[in-house]
């Protein structure tokens, strides 16, 4: 460390007396590092210090008693502050290092070995710097981002991205000048039906002169969404997009009607039409502003999942157009009674974000359980119908450690989920809590496991009842946790599922299933896998895109492949899942909803969707062993799947006896640990299933 090329770091002392604490910034002092110290005399100094100042380290004696040391940690972490902690014994102890480390301490050092701890805090120091210079360059990058993509959007050139011959993005310009009204309908047409027939040929070897060149301009002729031919100049060059190698096309006519590309992109509104309250875009670019703040300037925050709870009831006794009408007077009593200073946003279809800029969390939890109460009792009433509301919140701070604005909101969404599960009104994610860590830890696990082959797939099959000769497998996907066990899907997938890593992780399940598919079908098995999508992939532009270079690396067809997605999902993003749907379609490979049946609008994804299977809800299947026959709703769910000449899945086969009842429905497939549990490879039997049965 040298004092002309550094700073003085602050830091935290806790020790016994602060004459006994004073050789400590004297060690940092003699290593060549300028230091600025503060004694910690109790824990309500020190909640205090940390609250209104920045720190870039504390040493704190393990067994001293003026301070706990586990209060202090726990404080620090509770606060949200990121700065390296280093606890000091007198002896070397394995016991007292492993539990300080789980504690959350970056070391552990015998006070007598000054060099140790000298370089340690060198270390520490060097990587906290670290942290918040990537921190300022993710909030540097994100706001460049924002920058080149405002004037992608108001560019008056057509401005698109190719991936494997598929558009992934194009600006307004670009859907205008093709004629298409939106991204999800241009997602679903090959570049090559946007020139006239006898110039294919010429944009084929332009993408392969792009290919050699990275760049390369050619002259052809456009064809228009209805069928209106026009002279165009195209500009190909490589480029990424979201991290995802492509093509940048940028095009402008050639036709003096080129002035209607040059009028000014409208600012896109701010406002939910239903609600009148700020929507989610609007919402997103605040978090991201709170959480600059944050990184800049050491301001939490706070941010709130408000929820509505008895959601689905609301929507079976009222319909869409009551739902819609409830929505409305909620948003008005949100807005006449909201914390002050806050914004209100609707977020999605049952929930409201609340970003506010106050940072006392008994405060702000004090006014929102207020907000919650009076609607709560509101009388709300739909053509003579009182309807009954019942919100719940989450909160989280928004601070140094957050990562994002976005991954605070999450923190938020899964002190919502806890809100419900404990029956309060108002819950918060604490960042000092076990259970939030163990959250975390999940969370940490699976990127461990990407990254260091941590995760395997096993493969159940699904057998038909009415003499299919095709092969079908479920993927399954499991996590090997530390004891080489497995943790299931269900506590690790939803741990990630509102996260950038869930598409990491379709990612990865859909790359090794395809592998295992391409291995199996080489030895002639004429074999279809089934597998399960998070909704981070069907909003994703340039995952099919990928998902056709995978095929065609392993040279499959792609009705080889079936995804799933569940109905909350498809539900719940219908406008992406359309276009995802169609976007399959052109691929060939097929779509399955999962968990099918118990939404009242499940049959509108009948409509909009090309389904190949519906799987239906597991509650379907424990209705029908209790009771020992199936239900009326469960006949006429099947009723519809099948007049809409889609397959049906019934899962979780336990027992024979329901295996009669199901034939006489008229399921087409069952699946379940009764007829086999799930295997490493795909090595059943399928020609034996009957006598299986």
């Amino acid at each position: 460390m040298s004092s002309s090329s550094s700073s003085a770091i602050r830091v935290l002392l806790i020790h016994d007396t602060q004459n006994e604490a004073e050789p400590l910034a004297n060690a940092i002092r003699n290593s060549g590092q300028a230091v600025r110290s503060h004694f910690i005399a109790s824990i309500d100094e020190l909640i205090s210090v940390i609250e209104n100042q920045t720190w870039d380290l504390m040493l704190a004696k393990l067994n001293t008693a003026t301070v706990d040391a586990t209060s202090a940690v726990e404080a620090i972490l509770r606060d949200g502050k990121d700065f390296p902690m280093i606890g000091l014994i007198d002896q070397y102890d394995d016991d007292i290092i492993a539990s300080a480390l789980d504690m959350g301490l970056a070391d552990v050092i015998v006070e007598s070995s000054e060099q140790h701890l000298t370089q340690a805090i060198k270390r520490e120091v060097a990587a906290l710097k670290d942290r918040r210079a990537l921190r300022t360059m993710r909030v540097s990058l994100k706001d460049a981002e924002k920058r080149v993509q405002l004037l992608l959007e108001s560019s008056v050139d057509a401005i698109s991205y190719v991936h494997e011959g598929m558009h992934i993005h194009a600006n307004p310009a670009y859907l205008e000048m093709f004629g298409y009204d939106d991204i999800e309908e241009l997602q679903c047409t090959p570049i090559m039906d946007l020139v006239t027939a006898k110039e294919v040929g010429t944009l084929k070897d332009a993408l392969k002169q792009v290919a050699a060149k990275n760049e390369y301009s050619f002259s052809t002729q456009g064809k228009h969404a209805e069928g209106a031919e026009f002279s165009i100049h195209m500009t190909f060059s490589a480029a990424t997009y979201e991290s995802e190698p492509c093509t940048q096309i940028v095009i402008r006519r050639n036709e003096a009607d080129s002035e209607l590309l040059q009028e000014k992109i409208k600012e896109i509104s701010s406002q939910d039409l239903v609600t009148g309250l700020y929507n989610k875009l609007y919402f997103n670019e605040q978090l991201d502003n709170a959480y600059q703040r944050a990184v800049s300037d050491s301001k939490r925050c706070l941010v709130g999942h408000i929820g509505i709870a008895n959601f689905v009831d609301i929507k079976s006794l009222a319909g869409v157009a009551g739902t819609d009408v409830i929505l409305k007077q909620i948003a008005e009593l949100l807005i006449q009674t909201q914390p002050k200073g806050a914004i209100i946003a609707r977020y999605s279809d049952d929930m409201f974000g609340m970003l506010t800029s106050q940072s006392d969390l008994k405060a702000v939890q004090g006014e929102l359980e207020k907000v919650l109460k009076q609607v709560e009792g509101h009388l709300f009433d739909v053509e003579g119908k009182t309807i009954p509301v019942k919100l719940v919140a989450g909160l989280a701070h928004i601070d140094e450690q957050s990562d994002s604005g976005n991954k605070a909101l999450v923190q938020a969404d899964q002190a919502y989920n806890f809100a419900i599960k404990s029956n309060k009104d108002v819950g918060y994610f604490d960042k000092s809590d076990i259970a939030n860590l163990a959250e975390n830890s999940i969370v940490a696990k699976v990127q461990h496991a990407l990254e260091h082959d941590g995760l395997r797939i096993q493969f159940q099959p699904i057998m038909s009842l009415r003499g299919d000769s095709q092969e079908h497998y479920d993927v399954l996907v499991r996590l090997r946790d530390k004891d080489g066990s497995d943790i299931s899907p269900e506590e690790f997938i939803s741990a990630i599922e509102n996260s950038d890593m869930s598409a990491k992780l379709d990612r990865w399940v859909v790359e090794k299933s395809l592998e295992n598919l391409a291995t199996h079908r080489s030895r002639g098995h004429n074999t279809q896998c089934l597998i399960h999508l998070t909704p981070s992939s069907i909003q994703d532009p340039a995952f099919l895109p990928w998902v056709n270079s995978v095929l065609r690396k392993h040279k499959l067809p792609g009705d080889s492949v079936c995804f799933q997605i569940t109905e909350e999902s498809a539900l719940s993003y219908l406008k992406a899942a359309k276009a995802f749907s169609k976007g399959m379609s052109l691929l060939k490979c097929q779509l399955a909803i999962n968990r099918f049946g118990l939404a009242e609008n499940a049959k509108q994804l009948m409509n909009h969707l090309d389904i190949s299977y519906a799987r239906i809800h597991p509650r379907f299947v424990e209705e029908l062993v209790e009771s020992g026959k199936p239900s009326e709703k469960l006949k006429a769910v099947l009723t519809e799947i099948h007049s809409n000449d889609i397959n049906s899945i019934v899962p979780q086969i336990e027992q024979a006896e329901v295996l009669a009842s199901l034939w006489e429905l008229g399921v087409n497939y069952i699946q379940g640990y009764y007829l086999q549990a799930p295997l490493d490879e795909m090595a059943y039997n399928f020609d034996d299933e009957d006598e299986a049965m």
